[in-house]
């Protein structure tokens, strides 16, 4: 099973950090985003959004980071397994907390802080910070009665949100104001296989890039 991918790509790390948890073995192909290599015939022919992640599984193609992961769980997750339930309520819970990392919280992050990271500005911009801010605010209410981000027990919505909160932190987002989400955080990264040699390792080049550019004259 192939796993096309920008290693520094928060989605990426979700699948990779999925599949440590599942014990899977993936073989990892490295792709050039930026000189093009998701717009070769090749790629297109897997996946014409030439994005990164994509799944090929022995011909099947699949893109968007959290589609893999309810694939991966589905396919080779234990019948009952906890990381994507199978009973409709909590499976719902679960796939509402991938929406809301998927459409509000990930793309006020990509917005506010990649522009820094890729050098084109010095600073986040107010409007663009006020609004991961208010994301953030939202997801502490998630946390007001269960103790992981889908529900009662450690899920798929846990590693995505630890991906992209992680991102956060690495770009020095204060999640001190948010008491729910930073005692989730901290409980949560703790136990997520590959946290530490996987995620932060791969990310160092976000905290590098934010670090270097970070006030830089634009």
């Amino acid at each position: 099973m192939d796993l096309y991918l920008a290693s520094a790509s928060p989605p990426c790390n979700a699948i990779l950090l999925l599949a440590k948890a599942l014990k899977l073995n993936l073989n990892l192909k490295e792709v050039n985003v930026m000189a093009g290599e998701t717009r070769t015939p090749e790629f297109l022919k897997m996946n014409p959004q030439h994005t990164v992640p994509t799944l090929d599984d022995s011909g099947f193609y699949l893109w968007e980071s959290r589609a893999i992961m309810t694939y991966l769980v589905n396919k080779y997750g234990s019948r009952d397994d906890p990381l994507y339930p199978k009973d409709p309520k909590p499976k719902a819970v679960v796939e509402s907390r991938l929406y809301f990392d998927a459409i509000t919280l990930y793309p006020a992050i990509v917005k506010c802080y990649f522009p820094v990271i890729m050098g084109k500005q010095s600073e986040p911009n107010p409007e663009d910070l006020e609004k991961v801010q208010a994301a953030f605010e939202i997801f502490d209410t998630f946390l007001e009665n269960t103790e992981y981000a889908g529900g009662d027990t450690f899920s798929i919505a846990d590693i995505c949100l630890l991906v992209t909160t992680t991102a956060c932190k690495i770009v020095e987002f204060d999640l001190s104001p948010y008491k729910r989400v930073a005692l989730w955080f901290n409980k949560v990264k703790d136990i997520c296989p590959g946290y530490n040699d996987i995620l932060l390792k791969n990310l160092s080049t976000f905290k590098e890039l934010f670090e270097k550019n970070r006030g830089a004259s634009s």
